[in-house]
This record gives structure tokens, sequence and C-alpha cells, in this order.
């Protein structure tokens, strides 16, 4: 990055001692700006590098408002702030800078934040370009095949994904000269698993006759660029009738839409639809306004007589992977934030990218640097593990860079440190947080130099290491009491993958729960006889504080128990005060009362099937349990995405 500096600061001492300081270390200072109008107007002219940004400004305008225009121009800008408060963090971390200054701070200070802002700023443009590029050329390569349109659409879905998340894709086509429209998309149900869903199928999982179902105008949308829409159900107001339809089906909060119109006049609108009720952002439609053209050569090769294909039959409805999930062997569950993280993965693991994995303790924060670390073209290097909070602080020094012969008593043969083992592949250094600020200095210059000097040595050695690091800690709130390093802070933040709790993604449960009962009982040479209905509703019910690990122990802790012919029963109070069971979950919508419904059915579904052994038709069938007949079960399964692997012991991993 060069060396072009606006600053937006409204105190004229300050923003002119930092032009003086800035010129002294070599930068090019383009202009001073006392507003966020006023700083509009230089980046027109001026075309700076990076902004050093006051939070608080003069105007209608603040420091936050101007940071969304920095980024979605792909523009470096630091953070100034008089006070290094959590709330200030908090609020500043949604714009995602690239560093954060305290007033009154040291040159020293600012010098280095330049440095790290500028090291941000070149791996996340380098990045993002190689993603850009790979995302451009998968869709080059769809728009040239000759396959029809349900499968392009599908490897569209697959190809962005990365960019745009979603739990179901879905493409209106309205051709030329007509006033009516047809659409078909895909529903995401693993990692790279898709469902195909045509009218039939919406017919089926929406509950709704043809006769009932809207007619599709063609009109629902106009203009041609892309529009975030929110589920507005129960809130008055008025929204499209047949995508009101696909909101409800699949329990989705928000969508992002995009309008392509081709050549020939015919008009192709892509609905992106998420579980999440703020998935979507103008960043997320800043790519497809970057991919427009692209997309507009794979709308014009799918449209024509294939363009609205029939539905598929029902043997190949599911579009498995052709990469078995392949590094994920290990990761369980198909929740949306699970799978929204795992896409991040994918993501990043190509690149040499530093990585922070945030969340709660036994969330598996430890399984997905691993993952990041067979996803990448380091695969076939080491791999070294290192957990920051059980290494004594005398001795943390010498484990991470080693030691020579005599540094110390005892030290009585040179020893690699994990940073030198490391050298060629990944080190992963969990629980981070617990790191000692002398020993996040040393870090600091392994990440800055790409270099380390043994205990007792004075011969540096350069390294080629990445770094991924864990911490179940508020890193913001650490640094805001000068726990933790703000400078190392950044450096390690340049991306982060925030893993969610137990308790949001309980759909995961069950699915955790087989996974742990079918391992211990081969362990413990068991016969698998299922999980008791007791056992399920008692696991929904409690709020899992140790997530998946304190999950594992209680499903161990069963199967000991158990005397290995019954269904597995908890024979245990768990610890802690357990959740609200849904019956007494909190409802202040329409949106909670509709999920608290469909959770209880869906439970009680799963537990029907798993007493018929997973039989739906036919004597002492589910659907003779439930009294409902097997088409309308069957639907309801697909509505409430229950698959196979949810109620038999034979379903595969994510």
């Amino acid at each position: 990055m060069s060396n072009k500096i606006l600053i937006v600061e409204d105190e004229f001492i300050m923003a002119n001692a930092l032009r003086l300081l800035l010129r002294q270390a070599g930068y090019r200072v383009c202009g001073i700006a006392s507003s966020a109008e006023e700083a509009c107007e230089s980046l027109q002219k001026d075309k700076p590098d990076l902004v050093l940004l006051d939070i608080r400004l003069k105007g209608k305008l603040s420091g936050i408002d101007l940071a969304r225009k920095l980024k979605a121009e792909h523009i470096a800008f630091i953070y100034l702030s008089a006070n290094s408060s959590q709330a200030i963090l908090e609020e500043a971390k949604q714009t995602e800078p690239y560093g954060f200054l305290v007033k009154p701070f040291r040159e020293k200070d600012l010098l280095v934040a330049l440095d790290i802002a500028s090291y941000r700023h070149k791996n996340s443009l380098e990045s993002r370009l190689r993603q850009e590029a790979a995302l451009q050329k998968a869709l080059w390569d769809i728009s040239k095949e000759t396959s029809e349109a349900r499968q392009k659409l599908l490897k569209t879905g697959r190809a962005i994904r990365s960019f745009i998340p979603f739990d179901l894709i879905v493409a209106e086509t309205t051709p030329a000269n007509t006033k009516t429209s047809e659409d078909f998309g895909y529903l995401r149900i693993g990692f790279d698993e898709y469902q195909f869903i045509g009218e039939k199928e919406l017919l089926t999982i929406a509950g709704v006759k043809a006769d009932a179902l809207p007619a599709n105008t063609g009109k629902s949308l106009t203009g041609t660029q892309p529009v975030i829409i929110t589920n507005n159900t129960g809130e008055g107001q008025p929204a499209d009738a047949r995508r009101q339809i696909w909101f409800d089906a699949f329990r989705a909060e928000s969508c992002l839409a995009f309008p392509v119109v081709t050549g020939n006049g015919t008009s192709v609108h892509y609905y992106f639809y998420s579980r999440q009720r703020d998935a979507y952002t103008q960043s997320h439609m800043a790519v497809l306004s970057l991919f427009t053209s692209c997309l507009t050569n794979v709308t014009e090769s799918m449209t024509g007589p294939a363009a609205i294909p029939a539905p598929l039959p029902e043997a190949r409805q599911t579009v498995p992977s052709g990469r078995s999930n392949a590094g994920f062997t290990d990761i369980i569950g198909n929740h949306p934030l699970l799978l929204a993280a795992l896409d991040l993965v994918t993501q990043v693991a190509p690149y040499n990218t530093s990585v922070l994995i945030l969340g709660e303790s036994g969330t598996g924060k430890e399984k997905v640097a691993h993952a990041i670390h067979t996803h990448s073209p380091r695969k076939n290097g080491p791999y070294i593990k290192v957990n920051c909070a059980a290494i004594p602080a005398a001795l943390i020094e010498s484990e991470l860079f080693g030691h020579e012969k005599g540094a110390f008593t005892g030290a009585v043969e040179k020893r690699k440190g994990k940073f030198e083992q490391a050298d060629g592949g990944t080190i992963f250094l969990d629980e981070i947080g617990e790191l000692p600020l002398d020993m996040q200095v040393r870090l600091l210059r392994v990440l800055q130099e790409k270099e380390i000097e043994n205990i007792g040595g004075n011969v540096l050695r350069k390294i080629d290491v990445r770094i991924v690091a864990a911490t179940n800690r508020n890193l913001e709130k650490e640094v805001a009491e000068g726990n933790f390093r703000l400078d190392l802070y950044y450096r390690l933040n340049v991306f982060p993958i925030t893993l969610p709790p137990l308790r949001e993604r309980k759909s995961d449960i069950i699915l955790l729960a087989e996974y742990f009962t079918r391992k211990f009982c081969e362990e413990f040479a068991k016969e698998y006889a299922g999980l008791s209905e007791t056992m399920v509703r008692e696991m929904h019910a409690y709020g899992w504080p140790g997530n998946i690990r304190e999950l594992e122990n209680v499903i161990q802790r069963a199967v000991i128990l158990n005397n290995g012919r019954s269904a597995l029963e908890l024979k245990q109070t768990l610890p802690g005060a357990p959740a609200e069971p849904y019956a007494e979950a909190k409802i202040e919508t329409l949106g909670d009362v509709k999920r608290l419904q469909e959770n209880t059915e869906r439970d009680y579904i799963i537990s029907i099937l798993r007493k018929t052994k997973g039989l739906i038709r036919g004597l002492n069938g589910a659907a003779e349990l439930l009294n409902i007949k097997p088409t309308t079960l069957e639907s309801k399964m697909a509505r409430l995405g229950i698959q196979r692997k949810d109620f038999t012991s034979s379903g595969g991993d994510v």
C-alpha cells in the first residue's frame, strides 16, 4: 500500500500534530477534514490509501457513518477515540476497522498501527482479488457449459456462497413478451448438499394446493440493482404474495434479490434467502453488482427451453457434494450458523492470512483450526497445537521459541520451540487471551518480522508459519482493561471466524448426541439402542453452558451407566440452571410463536420416526401413528428440515 493519508479530525491542534508527525515519518498527508461531509469530498479529490478517523465528529454524520463508506470503497481506516471503553470498541468493531488508537497515543503507537493497517489491507486486498478472480472464472466456466438451467443454478450457488451466504437460492424467470414467470431453486441441507425445489416441491413443503398458490406476475421487483428484503410477516407491511410463500415455507427471515435482464429481453431475478434476520449488507450488494456481467452471461445461457426444468425424480431430489465434506468429517451438524462458519473456513484456508477463531469454551474451535490447516496448501506440513493457558508463565517463552543448551538452569540440550517445529505449516495458539503481556510483544514481533530467536541464542531464524489463534475471551474487553495489546489484537484479527454456542444451534443437539452415543457404545462394547424421548426433551431444554464438550461428557456418562439393551437415558441431573423449555420460551412476536410451534412439531415428529426406526408408510409406520397421510408427513419433514440422519443411527457427519 502507498503512503497517502487523509486525517479526519475536528480538533485542529490534534489534526495538525498528526500531520507533522506523519510527515516526519515519511508519510504524505493529502488533507485534513473536520467533518464526514468534508472528508467525502476529499475522498473523491485526493483518493487516499488510508484514513485516520475520529469517531466523534461535528456535523450530521459521525465517524461510524463515514467508516461504512470507506469500507464499501475498500479504503483502509484507523479509528481515533478519546477512550477505549468496551462500548466504543463494540461499536467500532461492526465496521471492521484496520486499527484503533486511543487518545493520547505515542508516536510509536501510531506508526505501529499504520504498519498493521498496511499489513491487513494488503492481505485482505490480495485475498479478495484472488477470490474474485476465482469466482469470475467459475461463473465464466458455468456460462460455457451445455448443462440444463437447474444444474447451472446449482453450480452458481456453490460458486457464490462464500460471498453471498444463503439457505435457499431461487431463480425467477420471466420470458420476454410474457406477463407470467416461473421459479425454482435449491435448499441448502448440508455443507455442500442441496435439495431441488420446483413448484411441486414448493406446494408440498408450503402445504398449499396449486390453485391457492399466488400467480407469479413477474412484477414483484423493478429496477436493475440488488435489493435487501426482510420477512415482514405479522408486521402489517405488504409483501409479494408468492415471495412470502418462499419466506414462510423455509422459515427465511431475510432475502437479497438481484435482477438480471438478458439480451433477448428475458428477466431473471435471483433470490438468496437466509434464516438470519440481518444476513445481508451493502457489501453483499456490492459483490453482486461487481459480477453483474458474469451473472448475465450465466443467465443468458440458462434462458430458453431448458430454463425452467420439470421437477426431478424423487430419487434425485438431494444433490450431494462430490467432495464428501472433505476436511469436515469430525465436525457434526447442519445448522445455518455452523455452515456459515465452515464457508469462512473454505474461503480463508487457501491463503496465509492469520485467523482468529472466537467462541465459548467447548464450541469446537480446535477442530475448526485443524480444518483450516487441512484445507490449505500447508496440509502436508506440520500442524502444531499450543494451549497458551496450560503452559506455566516461566516456561512459555522456551516452549514457543526454544532454547540453546545452557541458556538457563536445566537446559541440558538445545530444544526447538513450537514455532520452529511448525515451520512450513500451521501453528494453532489456543486460548491466546491467556498469553502474558511480555509474550504478546514477542508474538507481535514474530508476526511482523517472520523470524524468531531462541533463548540464549544470538541468531535470528526466518520461519514460514501460518498462525491460527483462538480464544473464549472477549478480546475487546481485555484490550479495554489493559490485559491484551491492541496492536496484537488487530494483527491477529485479520480474518475472524465466530463459532455459535450449542444453545444457538439446538437443531444439531440430537445429531451430536447420536454421534457421541455411537462412538462410546463402540468404545465400551455396548449395543446402540437410540435415545429415549425423555432424554431428547431434557437435552433440548438445557442451556449447555459447556457446549459440545459438556454434551460429550454427559453422553459418555450415560453410555457407561446404560445396560446396553434399552434406549439411552441421562441417569443424572444436568448441572446448572437449565434453559427455559419451549413452553416457557420468551415470546415477543408472531415469529417467535411460529418458531416455537415448529421446534415442538419437529421434535415430536423425530421422536415418532425414531420409534418406527424411520418407517414412514405402512402398518405401524410414522404416518399411521401420527394419523396423517404419508405424503403430508413427508411434506412436513421437508418443511421442518428433517433428514434421515436426524432419526437413524446411520447418519453421516458434516
